[in-house]
């Protein structure tokens, strides 16, 4: 009796390799040409092919648009998966995952960027649409946070319900993680006050203000 393996056969390994080589060339093409510039020649070229060979993998540059995009959401997803140290503290669980995420950020900043592209709007649109309307990234972003602090956190640690938690957690920690070039995410520094801000607000405490 012959025991088929229920995995992925190696010529199937090879294609998604091949889509994913060709989604992270054509992030930087993107975000160096624009989106309405960049042509699928140039696309395939970046990636090693020849344009009529990444019909095999693509039927238009809005896929690979959209593919690079559920690539990003597929890799942040992932993120919140990871089991939580259950004997640290609360802002050291959170260090964790933010520092997983911020060298997530760092190396897919191409992709981030293309989030930010003024000629992808209509793209955008067509993917924004599809996951649920204007603000779907920040919504993937904090139904996920609010599932992570719903298994990672005990009673106690929390002063509000984890799903207000969630929309403060995602706001800060959207802004952080897809901020520009010039402020890098995976600054240690920047994760810490990130934490702190989330964990603590703005305010000084009581005993270290000063008169005006």
């Amino acid at each position: 009796m012959t025991v088929r393996s229920s995995g992925p056969s190696p010529r199937e390994r090879a294609r998604e390799h091949a889509r994913k080589d060709i989604l992270l060339a054509a992030a930087e093409v993107f975000a160096r040409r624009g989106y309405a510039a960049a042509t699928l020649a140039e696309l395939a070229e970046a990636a090693g092919f020849a344009a009529p060979s990444l019909y095999r993998y693509f039927e238009s540059k809005e896929e690979i648009f959209r593919s690079l995009v559920d690539l990003l959401l597929e890799e942040f997803g992932g993120t919140f998966e990871a089991p939580a140290d259950p004997g640290s503290p609360l802002p050291a669980r959170l260090q964790a995952l933010f520092a997983v995420q911020a060298k997530l950020a760092v190396h897919h900043r191409h992709l981030i960027a293309l989030l930010r592209l003024p000629d992808a709007t209509e793209a955008l649109v067509a993917v924004r649409r599809r996951l649920g309307g204007t603000h779907a990234g920040i919504a993937f972003y904090e139904e996920r946070v609010a599932g992570w602090l719903k298994r990672n956190t005990r009673k106690g640690e929390l002063r509000v319900p984890a799903a207000v938690a969630a929309t403060a957690l995602a706001g800060l920690a959207f802004a952080f993680l897809s901020c520009p070039d010039d402020r890098p995410g995976a600054d240690p520094e920047q994760q810490r006050i990130l934490i702190d801000l989330v964990l603590n607000g703005i305010a000084a405490p009581l005993d270290g203000r000063r008169g005006a």
